[in-house]
């Protein structure tokens, strides 16, 4: 890593300095102060061998940069390098970057394992985001004046051209035209972080004389890049070819959305390549879909039909407050934890359905282009607060201005994280829209956590003045089964809260005064759309039994009370898997024995006698519990997750068992589920445990069923000791596959490997299923493939008796087995 060092004539200044820049890289940055003197009654000036001492201090192979004051901290550091060895002077480079701003981005630069040239280059550009926000011209726009060349040749107007510092004959490249429907947006572009963020390597995304770094999500993406056309890696560096055999596996896989790209090829091309636009959204209302008198006109996003009162909601983001400045250091440290609130909410989140959006929402946030802005302007004394929102203010403005629909329609994801940023930032939520009765949602936009946290129950349909077919509000939409409409011009002006609405969402229509012939054949269109669901919820109750007559249990997974209705509602036999993490990471407070029984209690009794399972705590390492802080891991996939972290701490899991057994005391159908397992003493400790706790709660044998998680390599070898000791397996296929094939289900770049139907991972189901049966123990599978209806036939043939799925897939899981 290069190594910076700060001289300075005072010392207060360097530490302050240094001090804002190792909470900005959270101490990764190697840095070296050589500031002031050893006089108490003049202290002021610089001394060339304390100096040398620095440099020695923080330069290995990489080298050192130097950031100084004026007058004599430059004499000071010359003659330092007159006194070092020559060998490690040719290693140290002076620049004249500003030393606040500069050390800053130097650091940054160097944090994230940047070349010396490029750590140069950050600092040397570090004041152009402040000239930018005071509207005068960087030196780039200047030098670009002088010469008569086209300004801001990067697209931002913050920052030098990236390429300019990689030396052409160190440049590896790739080129490849993009086939992705809608370009490389935020999913996309979030696989290319991913895919590259790791490798010792600049690399630099071309479309055209446009160009943006690839280890950042925002800058691919504002990019714009359309289907159809081509784009250029670059890549420079140690690791440069590995970069590019990284991002080349990916475009080949299509950055993740292959399925979409043979989908669109086998139609009519890429999505508006002539025009940028969706061609299912026209920007202007054909004549074809003019509303007829008595309704306004929108874009269907999801079909249904509603009828109930309008209410109007508004989310104000919250005020920047009237404060005065910390200090740097209290600034940032109030910006990380506000930050890192939201994700951990984002990582909870993606988790559960349409994931996805919320991971793109994380990677967003952890963009390095905003953590750079934003230490640059805390170090100009402005408040977090403002800061956030400034900075994000700029991004979204960016978005907006985006040639392609698609890509305008990301605004809303940015607002979206700002909003929540700044509620964790303030404490201000704002006013609640609470509702009393069924109603039409009214918005100017809808963020996706809006759309997220709606009661279905009371939310009947959405109406949004603006929004787009393709945001990932719309998209949540359509999972929830809400009808909605988008750019529904006009609707805000003529309506009021609680007046009647009908909306139609096959036809793409708001009602506001339609006719009595019209109004009854609204009617009807509802209640035969009510029919067809319920048809389908009445199919998804049949038991799922295959053409042989063999009877096979389809169950749900849930993460906490509000998924009970909808498992219900889609056939769920019982629960599979209970994910009771959500108790532990909603708030900062662990959950009450208390708190936990009544949770138990209520789902178990929700499902009668069907059974309910119920998985001990499954965190640690990459899940961390805000309420139960633990120190970081270098691996933490192999480390102390699951019930390895919880017979570490068995004051946290004594009362959850506690929990859970007396929740099973009044409601039999409980059963007990431990993760992570790899040999019996695991579990031989685990049943220990509940002796122990079931002697505290007076209790006798309750008869707890007690099964296993096979996701670790050593249970599939162990299982045939293990199935001696529990009473069924539950196969988690998610974990099972990253660890059978060494491959992390996160990287995009190895996305290949990741996959369940990789021999390796069939035989160790195919394994686990024959000890299963043999000892007469039930065998079920959590994972992902559960629900995958193209591994239904499979998974059949090897012996698995029993399905556990997001709810949503049950109905069409059923119908293949019937089937099969």
């Amino acid at each position: 890593m290069v190594g910076i060092v700060v001289v300075s004539h005072s010392i207060l200044l360097a530490q302050g300095v240094v001090e804002l820049a190792t909470q900005m890289t959270q101490g990764k940055a190697n840095i070296a102060i050589a500031a002031g003197v050893d006089d108490p009654e003049n202290p002021i000036g610089t001394d060339a061998i304390a100096v040398m001492a620095a440099i020695e201090q923080v330069c290995d192979d990489d080298g050192v940069v130097v950031l100084m004051d004026l007058g004599s901290a430059l004499l000071s550091t010359e003659m330092a390098l007159e006194l070092l060895d020559p060998e490690l002077a040719d290693k140290v480079s002076l620049i004249s970057a500003p030393i606040v701003e500069g050390t800053m981005a130097a650091s940054v630069a160097a944090a994230a394992g940047l070349p010396r040239e490029a750590v140069i280059a950050e600092a040397s550009s570090a004041l152009d985001v402040k000239k930018a926000h005071l509207g005068e011209a960087t030196d780039a726009q200047q030098e670009d004046q002088q010469n008569g060349q086209q300004n801001d040749q990067n697209g931002d107007g913050n920052s030098p051209p990236i390429a300019s510092q990689m030396p052409d004959s160190l440049t590896l490249s790739f080129e490849w035209q993009v086939q992705n429907p809608h370009g490389l947006h935020a999913r996309p572009a979030a696989a290319i972080v991913g895919a590259l963020a790791s490798f010792d390597a600049d690399v630099v995304l071309f479309k055209g004389d446009q160009q943006a770094n690839a280890k950042s999500l925002n800058s691919i993406a504002k990019l714009g890049v359309r289907c159809g056309e081509v784009i250029r890696l670059q890549a420079n560096g140690a690791m440069a070819q590995q970069a590019i055999d990284a991002f080349t596996l990916l475009a080949n896989d299509h950055f993740g959305e292959a399925a979409q790209v043979s989908k669109m090829l086998e139609g009519e091309g890429c999505f508006g390549e002539q025009d940028g636009e969706n061609p299912e959204e026209p920007l202007v209302q054909s004549p074809e879909n003019a509303a007829p008198e008595g309704a306004l006109a929108g874009i269907r996003v999801s079909d249904g039909v509603a009828i109930a009162p309008a209410a109007i909601f508004s989310a104000a983001m919250p005020a920047v407050p009237k404060r005065e400045f910390a200090g740097a250091s209290a600034e940032i440290t109030a910006l990380n934890n506000a930050i890192a609130q939201v994700q951990q909410d984002l990582t909870t989140e993606a988790a559960g359905p349409h994931g996805a959006i919320f991971e793109a929402h994380s990677l967003m946030l952890a963009d390095p282009e905003i953590t750079r802005a934003l230490a640059l302007m805390i170090a100009e004394s402005v408040i977090s607060e403002q800061a956030w929102l400034a900075v994000m203010e700029g991004l979204a403005a960016q978005y907006a201005a985006a040639e392609s629909q698609y890509m305008r329609e990301r605004e809303a994801d940015i607002w979206d994280i700002t909003r929540r940023v700044m509620v964790a930032l303030t404490g201000d939520k704002g006013s609640a829209l609470t509702l009393t009765e069924p109603v039409v949602l009214f918005a100017r936009d809808l963020m996706p956590s809006d759309v997220a946290s709606l009661d279905k129950s009371k939310v009947l349909a959405i109406c949004l003045s603006e929004g787009g077919k393709t945001s990932h509000s719309a998209i949540l939409a359509r999972a929830m089964g809400i009808p909605a409409l988008v750019k529904t011009k006009g609707c805000l002006e003529q309506v009021h809260a609680g007046d009647p609405v009908i909306l139609d969402g096959f036809a793409g229509h708001l009602w506001f005064a339609p006719t009595a012939n019209i109004a009854q054949a609204l009617e009807l269109k509802r209640q035969q759309w009510c029919d067809d669901i319920e048809n389908s919820a009445a199919n998804a109750q049949a038991p799922a039994i295959t053409k042989a007559g063999h009877v096979i249990s389809v169950l749900a997974n849930i993460g906490g009370p509000d998924d009970v209705a909808q498992a219900l509602a889609c056939g769920a036999e019982g629960v599979g898997l209970f994910r009771t993490e959500f108790l532990f990471q909603q708030s900062d407070a662990l959950p009450s024995e208390e708190e936990q029984y009544q949770v138990y209690r209520d789902i178990a009794a929700a499902f009668g006698d069907k059974p309910v399972t119920i998985r001990s705590l499954d965190v640690g390492g990459d899940k961390p519990l805000v309420a139960y802080p633990m120190p970081a891991e270098d691996n933490p996939f192999l480390g102390q997750r699951g019930v390895r972290l919880c017979l570490a701490h068995p004051e946290l899991f004594a009362t959850q068992l506690r929990a859970i057994l007396r929740a099973h005391a009044e409601q039999p159908n409980i059963q007990l589920m431990i993760p992570m397992i790899a040999t019996v003493a695991e579990v031989q400790q685990v049943k220990a445990l509940l002796v122990q706790q079931c002697a505290q709660l007076g209790l006798s044998d309750t008869g707890l069923a007690v099964g296993i998680m096979i996701e670790v390599p050593a249970a599939v070898f162990n299982a045939e000791s293990l199935a001696k000791e529990v009473d069924f397996f539950s196969i988690g296929t998610n974990d099972l596959t990253q660890y059978v094939m060494a491959a992390d289900r996160g990287n995009s770049a190895i996305a290949e490997l990741v996959d369940y139907f990789q021999p390796a991972v069939i035989s160790a189901i195919a394994h686990t299923c024959e000890i299963a049966n043999k000892a007469g123990i039930s065998v079920s599978m959590c994972g992902e493939m559960a629900g995958d209806t193209k591994a239904t036939e499979t998974l059949l043939s090897l012996g698995l008796s029993k399905f556990s799925a997001s709810a949503a897939l049950l109905p069409a899981l059923k119908e293949t087995i019937r089937h099969s």
